[in-house]
């Protein structure tokens, strides 16, 4: 009998255990639908969060209703960052994530590329390759849709993205530069840059045979081949490699360091035949203690914690005004370099102009030429345009992802004599902003 009322009592704890378990689970279900308590913006990941998808008989049918809800209700979760923090911290604490320096760890999902021509096909219309589904260290908004580009892998205390070529969208590309520069021929040069990533340039030598990652100068030398004659391409693969050792990307963030665009800028000026200014020219500044988006998008993992960034900016003429217009349309007057020393960790890389938004514009007193220049760019262009501002009395910016215009109208209308895009290499292989820019040229 004792033994019976021990099992019946076991039986309950049991069911008592289960009971507030599920009660738990239910609590924080509902927690995480009540919408106020949901953030909108993920400072960390500097970037708009998933917004509640629309219900219509079409998505509901379809079913995209149910994956964009899914979305919705993950990505603002309450206190999710703060969340993700603590499992990675968790893991660390038994070992999960190692943080030696021959550490190899992946983080998300690696999708194999398409092959790549030698020279330029134009035959390939359609997609050979899925889009890439999984979250991802640059998670940037067009049009409301949050886009994924790759998985990241992390070598020890350093991480990179994987980069995977997609035929379609270079060749969608290719088209898109060509149109505008037939569209201002005999108006303005226009100039197109292509920017490796970190992985394409500083992984070492010993890992790159090893990774399911597609060759880089390869494919931005297939991307080059197929612009016409009405485009100067600015390499700068080689500049870049003839650097790799010294810190020309940053460990914990996918974007470049200024001085890796500072080597940029320098081959620009060579096609551009201006001259380039030094670096001792500028004043250079410092701003410590950066954890970029590779950080937050890998769980905030100790060994990147572990290693921050330091930003160095060169501040260009201190007499040289801008202005940038935010998505609302207001313009507010702004700093080139600004101080962000008191900024979050993970925004530390707006110090360069102001971050991104759709137009700026810097005016150069002491340059009374009448010279102009509009650069096309996503975020890697931020870090070079400073030094532009020593040799052009107007720079306008333009950020493709957010700008509603027309590329060969604002150039028409505004006198401008110099065209530069600059994207960097992952950007080319996205549908959504391949789309964009070619939707505004």
């Amino acid at each position: 009998m004792k033994n019976n009322k021990k099992s019946s009592n076991k039986g309950k704890v049991v069911l008592c255990q289960m009971a507030s378990f599920a009660f738990t689970i239910l609590i924080l279900a509902l927690v995480g639908l009540i919408i106020p308590l949901r953030p909108s913006y993920s400072e960390s990941e500097k970037r708009e969060l998933a917004k509640f998808p629309k219900l219509s008989i079409k998505s509901l049918t379809s079913g995209d209703f149910f994956d964009e809800f899914s979305t919705w209700y993950s990505d603002t979760y309450p206190g999710r960052e703060t969340l993700v923090g603590i499992n990675s911290k968790i893991k660390s604490i038994y070992g999960i994530n190692s943080k030696g320096d021959d550490a190899l760890q992946i983080h998300g999902e690696v999708i194999k590329g398409d092959d790549i021509p030698d020279e330029y096909n134009p035959d390939a219309t359609e997609p050979t390759q899925e889009e890439p589904s999984t979250e991802d260290y640059d998670k940037i908004e067009v049009n409301g849709d949050t886009q994924s580009l790759g998985a990241v892998f992390v070598v020890g205390n350093r991480a990179f993205e994987y980069y995977n070529f997609n035929q379609t969208q270079a060749n969608n590309y290719i088209a898109t530069i060509n149109k505008v520069a037939d569209d201002l021929q005999g108006k303005a040069k226009v100039y197109d840059m292509i920017v490796p990533t970190s992985i394409g340039i500083t992984l070492p030598d010993s890992l790159m045979g090893n990774i399911n990652s597609s060759d880089q100068k390869k494919a931005i030398d297939y991307i080059n081949s197929g612009l016409n004659d009405n485009v100067i391409k600015v390499p700068i693969y080689s500049a870049l490699m003839n650097h790799r050792s010294e810190y020309i990307y940053f460990n914990t963030d996918h974007h470049w360091t200024a001085l890796g665009a500072y080597y940029a800028y320098n081959e620009f000026a060579n096609a551009a035949g201006i001259k380039a200014h030094s670096l001792d020219s500028y004043e250079k500044v410092e701003f410590t203690g950066f954890l970029g988006s590779f950080y937050n998008d890998t769980g905030k993992i100790p060994a990147l914690e572990a290693n921050p960034d330091t930003i160095i900016a060169y501040r260009p003429n201190p007499s040289a005004t801008f202005t940038y217009t935010d998505n609302k349309g207001n313009k507010i007057n702004w700093k080139i370099i600004n101080d962000v020393t008191n900024y979050p960790a993970s925004v530390k890389y707006s110090c360069f102009i102001a971050g991104d938004n759709p137009y700026s514009v810097i005016t150069n007193p002491d340059i009374t030429d009448g010279s102009s220049i509009l650069v096309i760019k996503e975020s890697f262009g931020n870090a070079l345009i400073p030094f532009l501002v020593e040799n052009y009395g107007t720079v306008h910016i333009i950020d493709y992802r957010y700008y509603s215009g027309s590329i060969t109208k604002f150039a028409n209308d505004n006198s401008v004599d110099t065209v530069l895009y600059i994207n960097n290499v992952s950007a080319i292989r996205n549908k959504n902003l391949v789309s964009k820019l070619g939707q505004i040229s």
